[in-house]
């Protein structure tokens, strides 16, 4: 964020490229994990792509704090299990590094989740049997390394925890959400039915009762396969606890009793709203196991036989069954993209046309339209396997994910426009930091609701404070909706004003922490900033600083004389900035020490079920 910002600042176009830079820093941290198992290559590329196109990913290409979370837990999974077992400094400040990019960047309800997820990893490590040691050994071990780590973790995350704990008290999501509340937007169970039939899930509202962003949780055929597979043959140790930790988050994503239960007695839990983000924890979690059980079978050259030939040919009856109930729905209720072929051929243009047609199709076109894809994938996996081509294997698995998400990304990612035309309506807006009008704030321009519903709320863009109703986004403080749920509102006003119409309010220059006002004919009274109060505000007229004074049930004023026509709105959180020159100063040193520490770390884990 800071390093697109202070460069070429944010558009349609560098959004576009941050999204994908998350979604590979996921594949290619991904790839270094199953890797650091001493899986076969060619399962780390279907790893990596797999997890690179989940259906986690494909629904939540909007929702940049998700997908960061996303891209950063292979990564802190693969340096804590280095730490866990080789608990050296140059291991403890890499996985420093790589939590404080997982906590920093991602949605709060991913990193309470990370903190539950690798406090059970951290008791199966030391419940596990694959070193020659006692609880008590490996408890004194990792306590040295973990008292490090806490240390510099604090230091480095500082002006983070600073700047959580300055706004907290003013944050209207500072506590738990109602029980009712929590319970939103689950991936549903039977959203589940996307692991098989991703493109299914972007219809049918009624029945999967959820967001669409929420369903899919697709994860590449193959791996699917193999994932079925090893709930029929011996698990690994590694298998077995991410087995069961997948499920315990799939329960989670669910909501529901589940939900419910983990609301009332799991701490933290309750502050997460939309239970969906769960998920990626499933995923992540099933993918590996998927991905150790075919490295299992290709090492082990075991042949086309037995549990993976049962499994295979009951996911393809499935599959055909679900085609022919496509096919006999669509015709027998008329809801098909074939009974609208005359609407989407009177549409002007491809462009036109393309969005005809993606309106038009139905749930049981999705079923049927899926299902032809996923029997020929079916068929090619099945040919790769029989004769061991596991570089084809690889290559088919990429077809699928790619089909997988080009099918869903219309309704789930970019949405029916493309990223030119949004950045049409981006444009509208004025570049770099300006200097607002002082109208009224009803008076401000706005854009369509067909635009607004491209990029949200135009108050976020057109860079004059103030809004005439309240904005979901961004973060709203508790004195924000006390204004907006409050009778006496100032949407006729403009963000600067006085009583005394009379007095003329000029703005001499204007930055994010500073304003400063030119008053004249000023007799009396109090300038009004609509601006939220908060503390750090100050004012100065010249001659002293002092803290501005609260107005109304959200705002800050100044008192005003005809003796003084200068005045200036200062924001100060001292605290926060020194709090975050220690962490760039820690950030800074870690690295340096990242780069010149010895220390290679062991590789453990062997995905053998003989260890």
């Amino acid at each position: 964020t800071w390093l697109i910002a202070s460069t070429v600042g944010y558009n349609a176009y560098t959004f576009t490229i941050e999204t994908l830079l998350y979604i590979l820093i996921g594949g290619v941290g991904m790839y270094k994990l199953t890797s650091s198992l001493q899986l076969n290559k060619h399962v780390c590329a279907i790893a990596a792509v797999a997890f690179i196109c989940c259906g986690y990913n494909v629904g939540h290409l909007q929702h940049f704090n998700w997908l960061s979370g996303a891209a950063f837990l292979p990564w802190c999974f693969w340096s804590y299990h280095q730490l866990l077992n080789n608990p050296v400094l140059k291991n403890i400040i890499r996985t420093v590094l790589l939590f404080y990019m997982l906590v920093a960047s991602a949605h709060p309800g991913i990193t309470i989740s990370a903190f539950y997820f690798f406090l059970a990893y951290k008791l199966f490590f030391l419940f596990s049997k694959n070193e020659n040691k006692s609880i008590g050994e490996k408890l004194k071990q990792s306590g040295k390394s973990h008292l490090i780590f806490l240390v510099l973790f604090t230091l480095l995350a500082a002006g983070m925890i600073t700047g959580y704990l300055d706004i907290l008290p003013h944050f209207s999501r500072s506590e738990k959400v109602s029980l009712a509340d929590s319970l939103l937007n689950p991936t549903t169970s039977q959203s589940w039915m996307s692991v098989l039939f991703p493109f299914a899930t972007v219809k049918n509202e009624a029945l999967f009762n959820t967001d669409v962003s929420m369903r899919n949780s697709y994860f590449s055929l193959t791996l699917l396969l193999f994932f079925l597979l090893s709930l029929f043959s011996k698990k690994t140790k590694l298998q077995n606890f991410l087995l069961f930790t997948g499920l315990f988050f799939l329960l989670l994503s669910t909501g529901g009793i589940f939900k419910t239960l983990a609301y009332k007695f799991i701490p933290f839990i309750g502050y997460v709203r939309l239970n969906g983000e769960f998920r990626i924890f499933s995923i992540f979690c099933f993918l590996l196991v998927a991905g150790i059980e075919l490295d299992k079978f290709i090492k082990q050259q075991k042949p086309f036989y037995g549990n993976i030939k049962w499994i295979y040919y009951l996911a393809e009856i499935i599959v055909i069954a679900a085609v022919a109930f496509g096919i006999y729905e669509s015709v027998h209720s008329r809801q098909s993209i074939f009974y609208n072929t005359g609407s989407i051929s009177s549409q002007v243009g491809l462009s036109a046309k393309l969005k005809a047609m993606i309106d038009a199709i139905s749930f049981y076109d999705t079923l049927w339209m899926q299902g032809f894809i996923q029997l020929f994938l079916l068929w090619a996996i099945k040919w790769a396997m029989r004769f061991r081509l596991w570089s084809l294997l690889k290559k088919i698995v990429v077809a699928d994910v790619i089909i997988a998400c080009l099918l869903n990304i219309p309704f789930t990612g970019a949405g029916k426009v493309s990223v030119a035309t949004i950045q049409q309506v981006i444009n509208k807006s004025s570049k770099g930091i300006i200097t607002p009008k002082l109208i009224p704030i009803n008076q401000y321009d706005t854009i369509s609701t067909d635009e607004e519903a491209m990029i949200g709320d135009w108050s976020m863009y057109n860079k004059q404070p103030g809004s005439v109703s309240a904005v979901f986004y961004p973060i709203i403080l508790k004195s924000t909706e006390s204004y907006f749920e409050s009778n006496i509102q100032y949407s006729n006003k403009a963000f600067l004003f006085t009583d005394d119409t009379t007095v003329n309010i000029s703005i001499r220059s204007f930055s994010p922490q500073k304003i400063d006002v030119i008053i004249n004919n000023a007799t009396g009274g109090h300038l009004i900033l609509q601006q939220n109060f908060y503390p750090h505000w100050y004012y100065s007229n010249g001659k002293q600083k002092k803290e501005v004074e609260p107005f109304g049930a959200s705002f800050m004023s100044v008192p005003i004389s005809k003796e003084n026509n200068k005045t200036s709105f200062v924001f100060e959180p001292t605290k926060v900035k020194a709090a975050m020159i220690v962490s760039l100063v820690v950030f800074i040193i870690l690295v340096l020490l990242l780069m010149i520490l010895p220390g290679k770390p062991k590789q453990f884990f062997p995905s053998s079920p003989q260890q």
